[in-house]
C-alpha cells in the first residue's frame, strides 16, 4: 500500500515545486520591471498559490486512493494467483483456487485448477501402483533382489531376506557380493552379469534347496539392472524323492509275487503238472502271490484315491453297524490264531459326512494289523462318545511296536516285522491307508505301544 501512495505524492510535491517556482519567477521578473505589488495583490497572490497547492493536495490523494484500488485489483489477485501456485509447487495438486474477478486470472487459475486434477488424478494412479507392485512382490513365493548395472541391491523382497537370512534395511543399496556367502550364487551373479544374459543353476542354502535365476532387465540389448530369482525347490525335491521311493518300493513289491508266479509257472510247464500233488501246491501258491498281488494294486488305488482328497460318497455311517460288518469279516482270521474278537459300545453312534467304504477300510486295516501281530490274547475295538467327539479305539495284545519304529509306521511299505508281514500277506501299506482316511476327514490318530504287551491306536472323530 505504501508503494501504491508514494508515486502519487511525490508527483503533487513535484507539481507544488514547479507552481512555487513558476509564481516567484513571475514575481521576480514584474519586480525587474520596475513594477510594484501592493498589499492587497499580495494578499491574493498568495491565497492563489494555496488554493492551487491544496487543489493539487486533493487531487494526488484522490489519485493515490484510486491507484490503490486499481492496483489492488489487479496485484491482488496475481499474489493470490502466485501463493496457490506454490502450494501446487510444494505437492498439494487437491488444492482448490479461489474465484477471480479479472477475466485473465480466472482463465489462468483454472488451467492450473485443471493441471492440478490432471496432476493428482496421475500421482494418486502411480502410487496405487507402487502399492501394488510392492504387495505383490512381498507377497510372491519366490526371492527377488534387484541390483542394478553395477551389482547394487536397489530392491529386496521379504522371501529373498528369509533365504539369504538378511535384514533388508541393513543390506539395501549395499553390493550384492556383501549379502550373498553363497560361492555357487556369487559366480552365477558374475557370469551372468559379465555376459549380460540369462542363466540359473541349482544351490544349497542352509538347509534349503533353491533354484537361483539371474535374468538382465531393459530394451534391446541395452541392460537397466538385474533380477534375481530364488526359488525355494525344498519341498519339491523332497516329494521327488517320496516319489522315486515309492516308486522303487512298489516295482520292488510288483516284481516279488510276480516273480514267484513265474518261477512256478515255468516249474510246472516244465514237467511238474503231471504231479497233481507238486502241481496242485504250486497252483496254490500262485493263487496266494496273485491275491497278494491283486490286494497290492487295490491299496495303491485306494491310497492314490485318499491322497487326492478324493471322497467317496459321504453319508450317515451308523457305527456298530460298520464294526459289525467287519469283525464278521475277519472273525475267521482270527479264529485260526486263537484270538478273541472284543466289541464294547456304549451308546448308539453316528458318524456325518463321511464315506461308509473308507470308514470300513480304516477299520479293516487296523483290526487285520492287530490280529497279525498278536499270537495269543485278543483284539479289542471299542466306540464311545467324549466331550463331543467320536472316539474309535483299536487295542491288541500283540508283540507291540519298538521305539525306533514308532516315527515310520504310517511310512508306506514300513513294516515292523519284515519277514511276518509278508507271511501274512501284507502289502506294507495298510496304516498309511488309515493315516491318509484320518486326515481326509480330519480325525486325530494316536499310537501308544509297548513291546511284548501290545498297541493302541486311538482315533478322534469330531
Amino acid at each position: 500500500m505504501k508503494k501504491q501512495i508514494i508515486l502519487p505524492v511525490i508527483t503533487t510535491i513535484c507539481l507544488i515545486g514547479l507552481i512555487i517556482c513558476w509564481e516567484t519567477f513571475i514575481l521576480a521578473f514584474k519586480l525587474s520591471k520596475g513594477g510594484t505589488i501592493n498589499h492587497l495583490e499580495s494578499s491574493i497572490y498568495i491565497q492563489t498559490i494555496y488554493k492551487i497547492i491544496g487543489v493539487l493536495i486533493v487531487a494526488a490523494i484522490a489519485i493515490a486512493w484510486l491507484l490503490s484500488r486499481i492496483i489492488d485489483q489487479v496485484i491482488g489477485p496475481m499474489k493470490e494467483l502466485r501463493r496457490d501456485a506454490a502450494s501446487f509447487r510444494a505437492g498439494e495438486y487437491n488444492h482448490q483456487l479461489r474465484y477471480y474477478s479479472i477475466e485473465e486470472v480466472q482463465a489462468l487459475a483454472n488451467a492450473l485448477d485443471n493441471m492440478g486434477d490432471e496432476l493428482n488424478g496421475t500421482i494418486r494412479r502411480l502410487k496405487h501402483q507402487i502399492n501394488k507392485a510392492e504387495s505383490v512382490l512381498a507377497a510372491l513365493d519366490e526371492g527377488m533382489v534387484v541390483m542394478d548395472t553395477e551389482g547394487y541391491v536397489t530392491e529386496v523382497n521379504a522371501m529373498a531376506s528369509e533365504l539369504l537370512n538378511l535384514r533388508i534395511a541393513k543390506y539395501y543399496k549395499n553390493h550384492v557380493t556383501t549379502i550373498i556367502r553363497q560361492e555357487k550364487l556369487k559366480r552365477l551373479i558374475d557370469n551372468a552379469v559379465t555376459a549380460k544374459k540369462y542363466d540359473g543353476m541349482e544351490i544349497t542354502l542352509g538347509e534349503k534347496i533353491v533354484y537361483a535365476t539371474i535374468l538382465p532387465v531393459g530394451e534391446g540389448e541395452r541392460v537397466d539392472e538385474y533380477l534375481l530369482i530364488l526359488r525355494d525347490i525344498t519341498q519339491i525335491k523332497a516329494l521327488e524323492e517320496v516319489k522315486y521311493q515309492f516308486v522303487t518300493n512298489v516295482s520292488h513289491e510288483l516284481k516279488t509275487p510276480l516273480t514267484s508266479i513265474q518261477g512256478f509257472i515255468e516249474t510246472l510247464k516244465d514237467g511238474a503238472i503231471e504231479d497233481k500233488v507238486v502241481a496242485m501246491r504250486f497252483l496254490n501258491i500262485i493263487d496266494i502271490e496273485a491275491r497278494r498281488l491283486y490286494r497290492l494294486i487295490q491299496d495303491i488305488l485306494l491310497l492314490s484315491e485318499i491322497e487326492n482328497r478324493e471322497r467317496r460318497e459321504v453319508g450317515d455311517v451308523v457305527v456298530e453297524d460298520a464294526i459289525r460288518h467287519v469283525l464278521n469279516m475277519v472273525s475267521e482270521q482270527a479264529q485260526a490264531k486263537g484270538l478273541q474278537l472284543v466289541y464294547k459300545q456304549t451308546e448308539p453312534i453316528i458318524l456325518k459326512q463321511m464315506s461308509e467304504d473308507h470308514f470300513k477300510q480304516l477299520l479293516l486295516n487296523l483290526i487285520t494289523n492287530g490280529i497279525k501281530y498278536t499270537d495269543q490274547g485278543e483284539v479289542s475295538v471299542e466306540a464311545f462318545l467324549e466331550r463331543g467327539s467320536y472316539i474309535l479305539r483299536i487295542k491288541d495284545t500283540g508283540i507291540g511296536i519298538p521305539k525306533e519304529s514308532m516315527n515310520h509306521i504310517f511310512e508306506r511299505f514300513y513294516r515292523v516285522d519284515k519277514s511276518r508281514s509278508r507271511k501274512s500277506g501284507g502289502t506294507g501299506l495298510g496304516l498309511s491307508i488309515v493315516k491318509h482316511i484320518a486326515q481326509l476327514y480330519n480325525a486325530k490318530i494316536e499310537v501308544e505301544s509297548e513291546e511284548g504287551k501290545g498297541t493302541c491306536f486311538t482315533l478322534t472323530f469330531k
